[in-house]
């Protein structure tokens, strides 16, 4: 571990073989908090000194420190900087008679993952709940995790499954033992759960109808996750509105394959052949706002000016990013709604609920720019004409 002296100095340890850097950080960072080295009264570690003290990138040094914010770690105070909650969430397991419930998800957050933990939060405290969080991300194995907190004694569970993840008989002998769970975000198509997940299919189909409103027809989607049923659901829906436009499918351009993770010479020649292909390309529709932000900057490094001949749009939220100038089309996702809806769905059966199993299904907003401009206008997203599922 690293010593994390007020003095700013100290030592560089390096992580464990197999850790991320990222990973490593916030682990440090969460052990200082811990054991008190940093008070709610005196300004957090800045991103800088993350940088200087562990020798990591300036992304990596803004990433642990949202995702402590998301955690409700440390909070940021407009004008004044970023401190330590007044009274730290507990992470440990629960002891004694607590109502506790725990969530289990990957630590990558999502960029709505931070509501929807706030509406988690807020809601359960209403119910009478403590939420713990157990992190299932990095090297960690997901079932391990889940089957551990099952057995912690938490009164119930709530899942996000990470991408490719080989959860689902976990959760079969975890709803067999008698431990009540609710699925967030995704699902797993053989197995019945009760989940809490956005509309997808209606998602992929509007915010692809919009940007074919705009007049565009060479159009690509780009992902920055392949198995899960939140972007299979997007891409279902994306490629049922260029059916009802009567446009060619293309597989080419919208196959769900990583876009993110690839080289960056890999990345950007894939987007020259669609641009100087006889089609071209005037619109690239991404999975997600991590996606879009990947692309602006690939665009721009093939010395494409963006808003420009090519319009960008998001399936969720751009403006966490600080990219929403660059969307024509995003998604606006009720994440706090979720995990409202989640938790007072996991109480019911902690109360003794024998209702069927369900899926609750939240609409999403998509916001478009008008023509030419960067300002937005609202759609709401179940106005597709898509036959209700």
């Amino acid at each position: 571990m690293v010593t994390m002296s007020h003095d700013r100095g100290g030592a560089k340890a390096r992580p464990s073989p197999g850790t991320t850097l990222f990973a490593w950080v916030k682990e440090e960072l969460r052990d200082a908090i811990a054991q008190g080295q940093f008070h709610p009264d005196e300004p957090f570690i800045t991103q800088r000194e993350i940088v200087e003290r562990f020798g990591v990138s300036t992304t990596t040094a803004v990433r642990a420190l949202n995702d402590l914010v998301a955690d409700g770690l440390v909070v940021r105070r407009r004008g004044r900087g970023t401190f330590v909650a007044q009274t730290p969430p507990t992470q440990s397991l629960p002891v004694g008679g607590e109502r506790t419930v725990a969530l289990v998800c990957d630590d990558n957050h999502q960029p709505h993952q931070a509501q929807l933990m706030a509406g988690l939060t807020a809601e359960g405290a209403v119910l009478g709940y403590r939420l713990v969080i157990a992190h299932s991300g990095g090297d960690q194995d997901e079932e391990e995790v889940l089957r551990r907190v099952a057995r912690s004694g938490v009164h119930g569970v709530l899942f996000f499954p990470r991408d490719r993840s080989t959860a689902a008989k976990t959760v079969e002998e975890i709803q067999r033992s008698g431990t009540e769970l609710v699925l967030l975000d995704r699902y797993f198509p053989p197995v019945p759960t009760d989940a809490v997940i956005f509309d997808d299919f209606a998602i992929g189909y509007d915010v692809t109808a919009a940007m074919l409103d705009r007049g565009h027809t060479a159009v690509a989607a780009l992902w920055s996750e392949d198995d899960v049923t939140s972007v299979r659901d997007r891409l279902s829906g994306h490629r049922r509105a260029l059916h009802d436009r009567g446009l060619p499918h293309l597989p080419e351009r919208y196959a769900l394959r990583v876009y993110t993770s690839l080289p960056d010479v890999e990345r950007r020649q894939r987007l020259r052949s669609w641009l100087d292909s006889d089609a071209g390309l005037t619109a690239v529709i991404c999975g997600n706002a991590i996606t879009l932000a990947v692309v602006a900057s690939d665009l721009l490094a093939l010395e494409r000016r963006l808003p420009g001949s090519v319009e960008l749009a998001s399936m969720d939220e751009a403006g966490p990013y600080g990219i929403l100038p660059f969307a024509a089309a995003s998604a606006g996702l009720p994440a706090r709604e979720m995990g409202r809806t989640a938790i007072r769905m996991l109480h019911e059966r902690i109360e003794g609920s024998s209702a069927p199993r369900r899926h609750i299904l939240l609409p999403a907003t998509v916001h478009t720019a008008a023509q030419g401009q960067n300002t937005f206008g609202v759609i709401g997203a179940d106005s597709s004409g898509v036959p209700a599922r």
